[in-house]
């Protein structure tokens, strides 16, 4: 049985091949890499929340044990050339996944914005919320966001990492914390832009609201223990998760929970 696909997705006609027969399965992926996504839209006998991942070899199609291997970069010891890449954790169907966000800033450019992998609307408003909560000076700079491996962010899980790959591309250097409070008001103490690489073994869940608060996701202790899984050393979460997770163990793995943008950036990067 034959049929076509039509430009914006659909199978051509009235759908007639999707209610003739009993499951629709899609492989995606990209015409130069060697894995393979299989999705079903359709299973009369069973949940269409489940995502097979593969991988061609010269036997064929091979099962990926660990689907995260594809997603993310070999750790490397920290350096200026790996700043601005930050690790997030996503679910797909049942399936969790690590993915790397990666973002670069560049100052003259003639492209003011360009993503690749995550919603154009979803960046902007992360964008516009680091400016305006957190401080930092993006206006002049044009801003490239890329997930690896061509994976689509649709969720909102990676929000936080988006923003701490951008932070990571253009923080700012102080004396002490980042970012100190008094009488409950933020002061920004800079002192000039530099780069700075996500220290390795952090994965960032969370959602971003736009007064720069950290919500919680769906499915926040099975990412998390996929994390815990693969080794991870810190995984960056909304306050209001931190307790549910530390319940659940995590082996070695430290769960640090955040209010806000601010208290991550402090975080992340004090250290440097």
């Amino acid at each position: 049985m034959a049929g076509h696909v039509t430009k914006s997705g659909d199978i051509a006609g009235p759908r007639v091949l999707e209610h003739i027969v009993d499951a629709v399965l899609y492989m995606e992926g990209e015409k130069c890499s060697t894995y393979r996504l299989l999705r079903p839209v359709k299973n009369r006998f069973g949940s269409t929340d489940e995502l097979g991942v593969f991988e061609m070899s010269q036997l064929g199609l091979q099962v990926v044990s660990n689907p995260s291997q594809m997603f993310l970069r070999e750790p490397h010891s920290d350096s200026d050339v790996l700043a601005g890449l930050a690790v997030a954790v996503v679910m797909d169907g049942t399936r969790t996944f690590l993915i790397e966000i990666q973002a670069l800033c560049v100052s003259g450019s003639t492209v003011s914005r360009h993503v690749n992998g995550i919603q154009a609307s979803r960046a902007d408003m992360i964008i516009a919320v680091l400016m305006k909560q957190a401080g930092l000076k993006l206006q002049e700079n044009a801003i490239f966001l890329n997930v690896v491996s061509g994976m689509a962010l649709t969720e909102t899980s990676g929000d936080l990492a988006v923003a701490a790959a951008i932070c990571s591309r253009h923080v700012f250097s102080v004396a002490g914390p980042l970012l100190t409070s008094s009488t409950n008001s933020y002061c920004l103490s800079i002192y000039g832009f530099l780069e700075f690489p996500i220290p390795n073994g952090i994965a960032f869940i969370g959602e971003v609201g736009l007064s720069g608060e950290l919500h919680m996701v769906p499915g926040m202790e099975k990412r998390a223990s996929t994390v815990a899984k693969l080794g991870y050393e810190k995984c960056i979460v909304p306050k209001s998760a931190e307790k549910s997770l530390a319940s659940i163990g995590l082996e070695k793995m430290k769960v640090v929970g955040c209010e806000n943008l601010k208290e991550v950036i402090n975080i992340v990067f004090t250290a440097h």
